[in-house]
């Protein structure tokens, strides 16, 4: 039977005529049939759960965000976790198909020679948790996991800005900074899927403590955290009673974002200053890797074109010539549901086998291997 039967035998695809004929039989044509099936992605995040259902072109038909309490431990997590995923069963769009499986983007890099053990770097004593497992034995749906950055990258090359590129670097700017390389068409994971890891590049060698307790890290400068300290700082040293409307120890990243989006000159420059920060990091990896584009998401990309431009200029200024004036570095498509939407996009694409064969997990909780 070829391929095309089994598809049409399943409800993926259906007949919608013929083409024109170029002298022999003409062409029967063919389409996606988007709702024959859904997908759950789910983005566990140190501080949220974001939970979408998809139909098979990632069109997320129920978005759902709820605190994670990750930081109150493993149970916790697991209870809102399963709260989120029913909530998700019961609220399935009236015509979409059957469930083909759950996805799961975790904030902790995902080591095949550890097993999809997930343990949080945000929270160290958190505790090792087979979390795929699980949710596959709560549910009897495949589980497929993996890093948070590995599935914005899948997201966005499959169904946003990285569509019709072979080659692309995915950056997740947000509590830390992730990282995600796309190569010849294929998720590089590296020698123990590790790979991308652009926060923890190093910038500065006297830089700042980094969360991962080494010095000079991008993610020292270009993390959250980093930024609202820098313009706390900053603020303090200037002799400003407020940002925002915030008193300096109060201000948050978000009202960095609102006060440069207003004009104010210091928040202004805080961005942009973490914009060269990033463009550094971008720059070592346009040199490494020669990507044609760098995807940048995450919950600071809503500073857009503050961040964005001052990291444009770094990587013309500091990437090889050759590539760095031909590289694009642009905003993701997606959005704050690029993680989500890029773990039901790992379900997705293991449906149509449109990557080489996984290297399995224990138990019933894969990686995406991809």
């Amino acid at each position: 039977m070829e391929i095309t039967d089994v598809l049409i035998s399943e409800g993926l695809i259906q007949e919608i005529g013929r083409g024109p004929s170029t002298g022999g039989r003409p062409p029967l044509l063919l389409e996606l049939v988007p709702d024959a099936y859904c997908a759950i992605g789910v983005e566990v995040g140190t501080r949220t759960l974001t939970t979408v259902v998809t139909d098979l072109n990632a069109k997320v038909e129920f978005r759902s965000e709820t605190p994670s309490l990750m930081k109150e431990g493993p149970d916790k997590l697991l209870e809102r976790l399963k709260a989120s995923l029913q909530e998700a069963f019961e609220h399935v769009p009236n015509g979409t198909g059957r469930h083909l499986g759950i996805g799961l983007a975790l904030p902790a890099p995902i080591l095949l020679s550890e097993g999809v053990f997930f343990s949080p770097p945000s929270f160290p004593g958190w505790g090792r948790l087979q979390l795929g497992d699980v949710v596959a034995e709560t549910y009897g749906f495949q589980v497929l996991v993996d890093n948070d950055a590995n599935a914005a990258a899948l997201g966005e090359y499959l169904f946003g800005a990285g569509r019709g590129v072979e080659n692309m670097f995915c950056v997740v700017m947000h509590r830390g900074v992730g990282g995600a390389a796309i190569v010849e068409g294929g998720l590089y994971r590296g020698a123990n899927g590790g790979a991308g890891e652009i926060g923890h590049t190093l910038v500065d060698l006297e830089g700042p403590k980094c969360g991962c307790g080494r010095h000079g890290c991008l993610e020292a400068f270009a993390g959250r955290a980093a930024i609202a300290a820098r313009a706390r700082r900053a603020l303090k040293l200037a002799g400003g009673r407020e940002l925002a409307g915030r008193e300096p120890d109060q201000v948050k990243v978000d009202d960095v974002i609102e006060a440069a989006r207003e004009g104010d000159e210091l928040a202004v420059e805080i961005l942009q200053e973490t914009g060269e920060y990033l463009g550094m990091g971008v720059s070592n990896m346009v040199n490494f890797l020669d990507p044609e584009l760098v995807v940048v998401g995450g919950a600071t990309m809503r500073a857009a074109d503050l961040i964005l431009q001052p990291a444009r200029d770094v990587v013309r200024r500091r990437a090889l010539p050759g590539m760095a004036d031909r590289v694009e570095v642009v905003a993701g498509e997606l959005g704050p549901n690029a993680s989500a939407v890029g773990a039901a996009a790992l379900v997705l694409r293991d449906l149509f086998a449109i990557s080489p064969p996984r290297r399995k997990a224990p138990k019933n909780n894969k990686t995406s291997g991809w």
